[in-house]
């Protein structure tokens, strides 16, 4: 399989001599043609009927990618033929087609909406953290408020999806390491069937549990070399520093221990305590698996981080003894095994980045595709649920791909997640 750092060479070859098994390019605006992408491959004599209706003397055709070469010429002069009727089945693809515009567009705006609240959010979080001391009350007034405000919208409707979000927003990175671990918390725990107080606990448990941070020194917080001995031992503190202002501010007892206790693992070889199995309450052991994927995803030297799917690839093959199992395997099926941000290529060799993620159809998640043809600001968000024919085939590290396509998708430098829900203004199906 051609990768997105492989060019080749097209050709123009005449509409009379195109046979299933090539890939084309088709030279037309996406709405004059009733097929899925301008570039695919010819599956069937269905496709090769469609193709000689729409009055094209020839395509672009691409032999690296195609099955099979073109027939041989005609000696007869190929007639630009009229366009043909069309068909019911063209007519119905491309009114489906529009349909497809008006989800994008739906979905181009939930994910406006969607961004608007995660400014919101993150600029609360960003306060709260930063009046903790000065004001405790009133920041925990704030970050109650703000919990309980996700958490309506999280139970609002089972249909949630998960949205990349825009990473030039504003704000630090502490404040969006809080935010992500408390989202993907609450929403693990709505996976899991837990009660509203307890997915509560989750969203607060989430934007404190590194508050002990807060007593580190810099130079250590901040190095992204190894951590020697010594100072490894001051970071590791951190869980019961937190403890400590989590009590002096009076937090709850179930949010503390989510303070103290987030680095333990199910297989006692965490720290600070090395607690082992049902020893770490449900609720530190949610927070855990959100904790160590946004870490993995988001490393202080970016050049470390993981992609989405490489995060969540290594903590199920190598890390699951660290884990509940039950609840790693809910909280892929929670992300999906795409998560947003993933860079992939689907099985027409089409590159795009996963921007949103529906619960029901983890496979199937809505990519926004690299097409040359289409500006960057208007590029098409295709929901693979829409066509059981295209599937993700690889997921790749941004650093592959060409550099007019990377500028095209501009993966984010960060990760950073938010939700909606249908009752938010989002169909069931985007």
């Amino acid at each position: 399989m051609k990768t997105p750092v492989e060019k080749d060479e097209p050709l123009r070859v005449s509409v009379d001599r195109l046979r299933p098994g090539m890939y084309i390019h088709l030279e037309l605006g996406w709405l004059d043609h009733p097929f899925s992408f301008n570039n695919f491959k010819i599956h069937d004599e269905k496709q090769l009927k469609t193709l000689r209706s729409l009055g094209l003397k020839d395509v672009v055709f691409l032999p690296d990618k195609s099955d099979i070469g073109p027939l041989p010429p005609t000696s007869k002069p190929v007639a630009i033929q009229a366009p043909k009727p069309v068909t019911e089945a063209d007519l119905a693809a491309l009114a489906e087609k529009k349909r497809r515009i008006d989800r994008v567009r739906e979905e181009r705006e939930a994910i406006q909406r969607c961004e608007k609240k995660f400014v919101g959010a993150v600029g609360t979080v960003k306060n709260l953290i930063r009046n903790l001391f000065s004001r405790p009350e009133e920041s925990v007034q704030a970050a109650n408020d703000l919990i309980q405000e996700m958490v309506e919208s999280i139970l609002a409707d089972r249909n949630i999806a998960v949205h990349l979000m825009n990473d030039k927003i504003a704000g630090e990175d502490v404040y969006y390491h809080s935010l992500n671990v408390s989202v993907l918390a609450m929403m693990l725990g709505r996976e899991c069937d837990m009660s509203v107080e307890e997915i509560n606990m989750l969203g607060i448990g989430g934007l404190f549990h590194d508050i002990g941070k807060s007593r580190i020194p810099d130079q250590i917080l901040l190095k992204q070399e190894p951590l020697n001995h010594a100072e490894r031992a001051i970071f590791n503190m951190h869980c019961h520093l937190g403890e400590e202002i989590g009590k002096k501010i009076g937090l709850a007892p179930e949010v503390i221990a989510i303070i103290g206790q987030h680095h333990e693992s199910v297989d006692g070889k965490g720290y600070p305590h090395g607690l082992k199995g049902d020893a770490i309450s449900p609720l530190v052991r949610i927070v855990a698996i959100a904790n160590r994927y946004d870490n993995y995803c988001n490393c202080l030297n970016q050049n470390d981080s993981m992609t989405p799917h490489e995060a969540l690839s290594h903590m199920f093959r190598r890390e699951r003894h660290l884990h509940d199992a039950e609840m790693l395997k809910r909280f892929i099926h929670c992300m999906g095994v795409y998560p947003p941000g993933s860079i992939v290529q689907l099985s027409n060799e089409t590159v795009g980045i996963v921007v949103s993620v529906n619960g029901k159809q983890t496979l199937q998640p809505s990519v926004l595709i690299y097409d040359p043809t289409v500006p960057k600001e208007e590029a098409i968000i295709y929901d693979l649920a829409d066509d059981p024919n295209i599937t993700i085939t690889e997921s790749l590290k941004p650093n592959v791909l060409l550099r007019e396509i990377y500028d095209y998708l501009s993966p984010r430098k960060r990760m950073t997640y938010y939700f909606n829900s249908r009752t938010d203004g989002v169909s069931g199906k985007h």
